[in-house]
């Protein structure tokens, strides 16, 4: 009865949990909490779901279990009660540039059926209907638009070369034809120079007849067109004129499915053409990516106050000494022939000069003497950009090729301005049908009367909720059939979803690898609400991160949800809106790493609150009785202020942000609200280029002042710290370099004469020749993701057995390697270079993580932390602007209390913070509050507040401020 009912798990001894046992009822939201790395994973990923997927994998045939013996059991006795598991992790980075929030959720999918089965197609040319018609229809039309005119019936016979028609033009007269249009002139067959001079393609139309165009000549007329329809490939064009002084004008006609204007002839569409992961979908130049790296004008000028002799066109500064030389004489004889002054800084020169320089001077000629006694004839300069790109792809050196890229930005493609479909696709419009011609172009909704009809690429282009409306408005101009009803609701439900996660402001073209750990999340989990699945284990991984208590509300009903269809929720959270909504509290602890993996509470989350903080510190927190606190004073800001003015990136509204200097600013407000496009795409992008010479531009904005009160910037984000299984927090922070030195010195590699590099496992003669160093063998699951198993050879260690028997203190290099940061602390006190690298890792909140634990199953807040330990162990002048992205993702109030105790360690020592934050136990601790509003996607973009903490409260309009009320 106890496994019908609960999870019983015995024995878990996985990491460092304690020989755990625990009963997790089925069909309730229970939620783990406690310190980061007491143990909450390590149950939950590491034990419950590792055992389910084995259990799984079980079930699968003999030939699917052959690997199963290669995969590690997780250290449980045994667990009872499982059924299929799901774990929904956060996966930050990664992942295909293709890969789109409409894509991993099936929206694309069902959406392509739905353009494909009913999309009112377009030319790309003329914007004419797209149509198929009968040998009636054409008829009809004839009779229609030119009743009683003159006509003459042609059929498209051949686009060739002047030889090639040479030789196939005597054939027709053997068919009996006796005229042809070439080249737009009716010829006869006998004339003897029929065929122009010349290397060009000519088009040919055979004339099929000539009549007048009546009713009482249909039958000639009909035998006319089938006859031109059978010459041209389906295709006809029949010339028609008023009288003898009117000119001729063209109908062109097809029975295939063609332009009603100009008669292009196109094939029948399917799903494939709105994908731009395929060829018949995807725009040609781009090949569907929608972006293409071109030479940018700011990163070739870097400097606009240098003179062109002193360098001011950068690439052309790079390459071979003859390159150079030859770049320097033509930039000299511009200068005479243009004229301008090589003297003049770049920004001082008129503009159709520094035009006429970088994009070429048009048909203008100019004579380049580039060797003595060479012999020169005048020329066009197709200008400094052009020549860059020839010079990019003719060069056999990738070391050039190289550095040129690093003068080139990634911007829309030319041909399908970022739309990543190609024209014939891009034309295909969903909504009320018009007979009006559409003046298409690639750029924009086009109306079709009184409501709008889009194109697929502009369908993906809205964010969420426009998308759920503009869906939901579908159903009463499209037809009532089955399959167009089916397809419909595939699509709005899946969005509807998406919404109710609190995804709303997310465009569906939304690269998948550029959202936070928790926007993954919520999409997958947005997903598995869409697919109704009952009795599951779900196991998810801090849902809530990145969201606004605001729309925490959303998520925390979603769970709800996930539950009351019958399935069990397991979640992995520090937030106390999700531990109260609970049946059921699990809090792990007492501390990190070889201090938690202790059960400390078990029970409701009402009984939890009632707990000491000396019997649970989640309890204490939850109930009110211990909170964040800042021993530093809050301070006022004084005349130093970083501004920028014109903020219009993504939905920002020309912004004007003002960050106090010296200050702990928090950057708030809902999600989607514009605060990253502020924070990360302008300022600190904007900041790194004039700081620390990086060459990335920032998002679009006017101006940005203030700089000149900083030496320079960091930047700590959530993306990874690596992407290869090989890439660890030890790499990262220079302590494995370290660590090796260590190593190589102790007595034992001395004698075997074994230098650093014996100690990597990057680098052969050390390490483990099976797994080339990563410790775990890659197995192919097919159908599957792939799994890893530990290399058979090493055990996992990663090095060969003579690397290992060097040791420290009894542990070899990869006894070091799963040592936690504290334990570490205790192995190295004797070596301070060591120990300071460790102590910044331990101030972050890491001390639990292990050193050479792999990037790729790092969280994003936790690869954000060891960034920014990276930066804390660097000597600083007190002069440095910090940015950093919601820093507490992952953390408990504990770690929460030591990370804010850092950072206004940093501020007292006369650094600048700018922080996006929405945990209000910081918020409510800064100095500066900038929220953006008032709602996310379209209806943000504004600063709803800016000013000191205790305003922000009083402001109606602020969702920040009503959930701090």
């Amino acid at each position: 009865m106890d496994a019908a009912t609960h999870i019983h798990v015995k024995g878990a001894r996985e990491h460092n949990l304690r020989n755990l046992e625990l009963r997790i009822p089925r069909g309730k939201l229970v939620v783990l909490t406690g310190p980061s790395g007491s143990g909450k994973s390590s149950l939950a990923f590491d034990t419950i779901y590792a055992e389910g997927y084995r259990k799984y994998m079980e079930s699968l045939s003999a030939a699917a279990r052959q690997v199963l013996e290669q995969l590690k059991r997780p250290d449980v006795d045994f667990i009872h009660g499982l059924s299929p598991v799901l774990a929904i992790e956060q996966r930050t980075g990664g992942g295909s540039p293709r890969s789109t929030v409409a894509t991993v959720t099936e929206v694309a999918d069902y959406a392509r059926l739905l353009w494909a089965l009913c999309g009112e197609q377009r030319c790309p040319k003329d914007g004419g209907r797209v149509e198929k018609r009968s040998l009636d229809d054409c008829l009809n039309q004839l009779l229609r638009d030119a009743p009683g005119e003159r006509a003459i019936f042609l059929a498209p016979w051949m686009h060739a070369k002047p030889s090639v028609l040479r030789d196939e033009l005597p054939r027709l007269r053997q068919r009996g034809f006796q005229r042809v249009r070439i080249a737009g002139e009716i010829k006869s067959l006998d004339e003897p120079k029929l065929v122009p001079n010349g290397a060009e393609a000519i088009p040919v139309e055979l004339v099929v007849d000539r009549v007048v165009i009546a009713a009482d000549q249909r039958s000639r007329l009909a035998d006319s067109l089938e006859l031109a329809f059978r010459e041209g490939q389906n295709r006809a064009l029949v010339l028609v004129q008023k009288n003898a002084e009117s000119p001729w004008r063209e109908i062109h006609l097809s029975q295939n499915l063609s332009c009603v204007h100009c008669g292009d002839v196109f094939e029948p569409l399917t799903p494939r053409h709105f994908s731009f992961n395929h060829s018949e979908g995807a725009c040609a130049e781009c090949g569907g990516l929608g972006r293409k790296l071109t030479f940018s004008e700011e990163l070739i000028v870097p400097k606009p106050e240098k003179a062109v002799r002193e360098g001011a066109i950068k690439p052309w500064r790079i390459g071979g000494k003859n390159l150079i030389i030859r770049h320097n004489a033509i930039l000299k004889q511009l200068a005479e022939q243009l004229p301008f002054d090589a003297e003049t800084p770049w920004q001082e020169l008129p503009e159709e000069t520094r035009r006429a320089l970088l994009h070429g001077a048009g048909e203008r000629l100019f004579v380049f003497r580039l060797r003595k006694n060479q012999k020169t004839e005048a020329q066009p300069f197709p200008g400094v950009i052009a020549l860059l790109d020839e010079s990019r792809r003719e060069s056999r050196s990738d070391g050039y090729r190289a550095r040129l890229a690093t003068f080139m930005a990634s911007g829309d493609c030319p041909s399908c301005h970022g739309l990543r479909l190609n024209a014939r696709s891009a034309a295909v419009q969903v909504g009320p049908v018009s007979d009006r011609p559409l003046g298409v172009t690639q750029a924009g909704n086009q109306p079709f009367g009184d409501r709008p009809c889009l194109g697929f690429a502009d369908f993906l282009r809205m964010d969420i909720r426009a998308a759920l409306g503009f869906m939901r408005g579908l159903p009463a101009t499209l037809p009532a059939t089955d399959a167009v009803r089916e397809v419909l609701d595939g699509v709005t439900q899946r969005l509807h979803f998406l919404a109710e996660t609190g995804l709303g402001y997310l465009t569906l073209d939304r690269e998948y690898t550029t959202l936070s750990g928790g926007e993954a999340q919520r999409v997958r989990l947005a997903t598995q609400l869409g697919m109704g699945l009952v009795g599951v284990i779900y196991v998810l991984d801090e849902p809530s991160i990145g969201l606004h208590p605001h729309d925490n509300q959303r998520l925390l009903a979603t769970l709800r949800e996930l539950r009351d269809r019958g399935n069990t929720v397991l979640v992995v959270e520090h937030d106390a809106d999700t531990m109260r909504i609970a049946d059921e509290l699990i809090e792990l602890g007492p501390g990190a790493g070889t201090e938690g993996g202790e059960i400390l509470f078990h029970g409701t989350p009402a009984e939890c609150a009632r707990l000491s903080p000396s019997a649970s510190r989640t309890g204490a927190y939850l109930g009110g009785k211990l909170g964040v606190v800042k021993d530093a004073k809050t301070k006022a800001p004084d005349d130093r202020w970083l501004v920028i003015k014109g903020a219009t990136e993504h939905n920002l509204k020309a912004v004007e942000a003002r960050f106090p200097v010296g200050l702990f600013t928090c950057v708030t407000g809902v999600s989607g609200s514009g605060k990253s496009s502020l924070v990360n795409d302008i300022l600190a992008v904007a900041a790194a280029r004039k700081l620390n010479g990086a060459k990335t531009l920032p998002g679009r904005h006017r101006s940005l002042s203030g700089l000149e009160h900083f030496e320079k910037a960091v930047q700590v984000d959530q993306e990874p710290i690596g992407r290869s299984p090989r890439s660890n927090p030890a790499s990262y922070v220079g302590l494995l370099d370290l660590l090796r030195d260590l190593f190589a010195k102790l007595p034992l590699a001395k004698v075997r004469g074994y230098k650093a590099n014996r100690f990597s496992f990057n680098v052969r003669g050390g390490r483990c020749e099976r797994c080339q160093g990563d410790g775990q063998i890659r197995l192919d699951m097919q159908f599957m993701a792939d799994a890893y198993a530990p290399c058979p050879s090493c055990d996992g260690q990663r090095f060969n057995r003579e690397t290992l028997e060097v040791r420290y203190h009894g542990k070899s290099i990869a006894d070091v390697l799963v040592l936690t940061v504290r334990e570490a602390l205790e192995l190295f006190r004797a070596h301070p270079r060591i120990v300071e690298k460790l102590a910044t890792l331990d101030a972050v909140g890491l001390g639990y993580l292990q050193l050479g634990q792999s990037a790729t199953t790092l969280s994003g807040g936790e690869a954000q932390r060891i960034k920014l330990s990276l930066e804390l162990s660097k000597r600083e002048q007190g002069t440095t602007l910090y940015i950093l992205d919601e820093p507490t993702t992952g953390l408990h109030w504990t770690d929460i209390q030591r990370l804010t105790d850092l950072l206004f360690k940093l501020r007292d020592a006369g650094n600048t913070l700018v922080v996006i934050e929405h945990n209000l136990d910081v918020i409510r601790l800064a100095d500066w509050l900038i929220d953006l509003g008032p709602g996310g996607g379209p209806d943000g973009g504004e600063i709803v507040y800016a000013g000191p903490v205790s305003g922000i409260t009083k402001d109606a309009r602020s969702l920040t401020g009503q959930a701090l009320r």
